[in-house]
């Protein structure tokens, strides 16, 4: 089943404040991101792993809906949140993006300024020493531990 735009406005609507999608979805932003192992439902009747968790800034309610439909229906930028989320997840010792690692750092995945640090100083180099490895698996590990449900 495809993206159902009309199936998502009257779920989003319904939970907003304005009485229209088109106004309803400025209404709206992202406060977390899971992927799922098994496939559930987007409000727009797709299947998704990808779940993006949304809150009504007007008034505190609280949804989900799919990476595609965030961003194609309800315009929120969810940057590339999900790809490095694949990425580290396919290879333990891979560089998580830029937008991966500052979600990491918002939501308390990693342990201080020092692992910020080093994952940002890192993400784009492919050589790095045993130490560097074993730490940045560690702190992928973690990161992967906050967002993917249901195993790994």
């Amino acid at each position: 089943m495809g993206h159902n735009r009309r199936q998502l406005a009257e779920h989003i609507v319904p939970l907003s404040e304005a009485d229209n999608f088109d106004d309803a979805k400025s209404e709206w932003i992202v406060v977390k991101f899971e992927w799922h192992e098994e496939s559930g439902n987007c409000p727009c009747g797709h299947y998704i792993k990808e779940f993006c968790f949304i809150r009504n800034t007007l008034n505190g309610n609280e949804t989900y809906v799919g990476n595609v439909c965030v961003n194609k229906f309800m315009e929120i930028d969810t940057g590339n949140v999900f790809d490095g989320l694949k990425r580290i997840k396919a290879d333990p010792y891979a560089n998580a993006n830029e937008d991966l690692i500052e979600y990491a750092r918002s939501q308390g995945f990693l342990y201080g300024e020092k692992e910020y640090d080093f994952l940002m100083n890192t993400r784009r180099k492919r050589n790095l020493s045993e130490k560097q490895l074993k730490w940045k698996r560690s702190i992928n590990r973690r990161i992967l531990e906050g967002i993917v449900v249901g195993g790994k």
